[in-house]
């Protein structure tokens, strides 16, 4: 008997129309459905892991001009910024380190290869022609690999559909910031399009905390340009070609002699350029479900400081093969094959001393499958996976995330278990500093909740528990003088949501997270992960026309480290309140407007690095 496409596609839709209200811990999004969570669309309720998702209302609301503005709410989630605009931003998950966080654009891995411990700046993506950010938490090595054992961050781009329409905008406001965004999409059953370009030019404030003395603004301009092809001769089968170019110039300060951050005439260059293209076919009524892909992604990052210069140079090849069995209505399994290949160099020169990396590269297989199988109210998900590097041999890796979903009460039980790994990267391998010796950093992690649907839908309730061990943790080792895998760590906390829709024109979401992450080897607190998180977010529709948005997040206290005596401190928490407001004086026509930290808070996130404090700003988008 032959399994009819629409029948095996209607058993997972009919599960997401099942879901009411939208979430923080699981949010909901487009018909509920996620994409990171299994590699495939999948109803949320048949999804056991932790995920966020940011939408393209929220990425509005919050006028939100770059990747490190959209998740500085999301709980279990913390990110860290050096200065102002264009400075390096990283991001801590459940107490992972930031190069242990896996960044996608559409799958596709922007995680630099000449990055000392291959991780990936935030400050370098903006939201220019993003359709959603989808958040996965927990080890995520089993379907994605080294970079992802501390967690997923995917950046999903517009498709474009329908009679061609676009939009253009324009902000001006403080410390002499300008924005001007242009998109423009559309599509039909045999082709479709997206396209945009962006432009960001900021006087900045200094890097360097001006509460130090320090009064050199550091400025920042950024370009972006990018397009999204798809075209479908036949129904059963599609292409996609995505290219996005990336290219940012910024100001910077660096430490002295005595090390201490202060005012220096420090500038720099990031370049990347990421080409992707994929085929999609399906076949034999929709039972199997094949994708190849391959990606192409190069970064270079050039400074020019008062003590000398430096150059990083990364590439990053990637080839794919994804295939999804629908055996029935209810039981998905997915397979596939990945050969990856990245290279890199880096070059340090500073008075008269050179620091030179020569270009290596390294290669690995890997191989994974994945059973996700419906019982009932019972979705589980169980998948493993084997990668191979040149380097240092094989790591398996597994996981398994059930979730119960009690439909007639709105209750949802999730959880999971997996396993992770970090490969060393080429830095810590091969550099002056490396050891050849090095193995992959390991961890394993679990979580469990419970989310209630309360009145109807208008109000869901969700806590989540979780705990993360991190073995063989590659640090710099100062007896040695290199590095090694010298390090433990554990992490635990509770994430804990409200999302609610009191009345029509109201919704409000409120979140706290603690996370106790420590250096097993000490006992101390890990580095810039504060215990405690709170955010709370409210949009309110006034008129058909006019939505105003309140955000607040609060940050407790966290350690960092005083380069000029080698010692920790306690940086002091912190609360920012933000307001977002917008109207429409026409049809096609909106203005929009905000104010940061409208009490003008006084913080730090680095030691010894600025950050911005009361601002606004406004503009005009016009759509067509």
């Amino acid at each position: 008997m032959k399994i009819k496409k629409q029948h095996v596609v209607a058993g997972w839709m009919m599960m997401a129309a099942g879901v009411a209200g939208a979430a923080t811990t699981n949010e909901v999004v487009q018909d509920n459905i996620v994409v990171t969570a299994t590699r495939v669309e999948m109803p949320v309720s048949s999804v056991g892991s932790s995920v966020t998702v940011i939408d393209r209302e929220r990425l509005r609301d919050r006028q939100c001009a770059s990747v490190v503005q959209a998740l500085r709410d999301v709980p279990g989630l913390d990110v860290v910024q050096s200065g102002g605009a264009g400075g390096t931003a990283s991001v801590f998950m459940r107490g992972a380190k930031s190069e242990q966080t896996l960044v996608l654009v559409d799958g596709v891995p922007l995680n630099n290869a000449s990055d000392v411990g291959r991780g990936a700046d935030l400050s370098q993506v903006p939201v220019e022609n993003v359709e959603r950010i989808e958040v996965l938490r927990g080890p995520q090595s089993t379907l994605y690999g080294a970079d992802a054992m501390g967690g997923v961050i995917n950046i999903i781009t517009k498709k474009g559909s329908g009679p061609a329409s676009g939009e253009v905008s324009a902000e001006a406001g403080s410390f002499n910031t300008f924005n001007e965004k242009a998109e423009v999409r559309g599509g039909n059953s045999r082709y479709n399009y997206s396209a945009g370009a962006s432009r960001q030019d900021s006087q900045g404030i200094s890097s360097a905390n001006e509460r130090n003395g320090n009064t050199e603004k550091d400025g920042y301009g950024r370009t972006e340009a990018s397009a999204r092809l798809g075209w479908t001769p036949v129904e059963e089968f599609e292409a996609t070609g995505l290219v996005r170019w990336n290219q940012a110039r910024y100001d910077y300060d660096g430490y002295n002699m005595s090390g201490i951050l202060a005012d220096t005439d420090d500038r720099g260059e990031a370049n990347t350029l990421l080409l992707y293209g994929e085929g999609k076919a399906t076949l034999f009524d929709g039972f199997w479900r094949p994708r190849l892909g391959g990606s192409w992604v190069s970064q270079r990052r050039e400074d020019t400081s008062s003590l000398g210069h430096s150059l990083f140079d990364s590439l990053l090849q990637k080839l794919e093969l994804q295939n999804d069995l629908y055996f029935g209505k209810a039981n998905l399994v997915t397979a596939g094959f990945e050969v990856q290949q990245e290279s890199a160099e880096s070059t340090y020169e500073a008075m008269g001393y050179v620091d030179r990396f020569d270009r290596k590269t390294a290669r690995h297989q890997s191989a994974y499958a994945q059973d996700v199988l419906t019982t009932g109210p019972l979705t589980t998900t169980l998948g493993g996976r084997v990668d191979h590097y040149d380097v240092f041999g094989t790591e398996t890796t597994w996981r398994v995330a059930p979730v119960y979903d009690l439909a007639a009460t709105g209750t949802r039980l999730r959880g999971s278990y997996g396993t992770g790994f970090k490969a060393p990267s080429l830095f810590q391998l091969y550099s002056i500093y490396g050891s050849p010796d090095l193995n992959p950093e390991t961890s394993q992690g679990w979580d469990a909740g419970v989310e209630q649907d309360l009145m109807a839908g208008a109000l869901t309730v969700g806590v989540t528990y979780f705990e993360n061990q991190f073995d063989d943790m590659i640090d710099y080792n100062f007896v040695t003088a290199s590095y090694g895998n010298v390090s433990q760590a554990g992490s635990r906390g509770v994430e804990t949501f409200v999302a609610a829709k009191p009345v029509k024109d109201l919704s409000m979401r409120v979140s706290y997270t603690y996370t106790d992450a420590e250096d097993k080897m000490t006992g101390a607190e890990l580095l810039r992960r504060p215990r405690n998180k709170a955010a709370l977010d409210a949009t309110y529709a006034f008129t058909s026309k006019f939505r105003g948005t309140a955000g607040l997040v609060y940050v407790g206290e966290r350690q960092d480290e005083d380069f000029s005596i080698y010692q920790n401190i306690t940086l002091d928490s912190y609360t920012l309140l933000n307001l977002y407001a917008s109207y429409d004086v026409y049809k096609n026509v909106t203005l929009f407007g905000r104010v940061e930290n409208l009490f003008d808070e006084q913080y730090e996130e680095v030691l010894g690095y600025g950050t911005p404090g009361r601002a606004g700003y406004g503009g005009i988008k016009v759509t067509f």
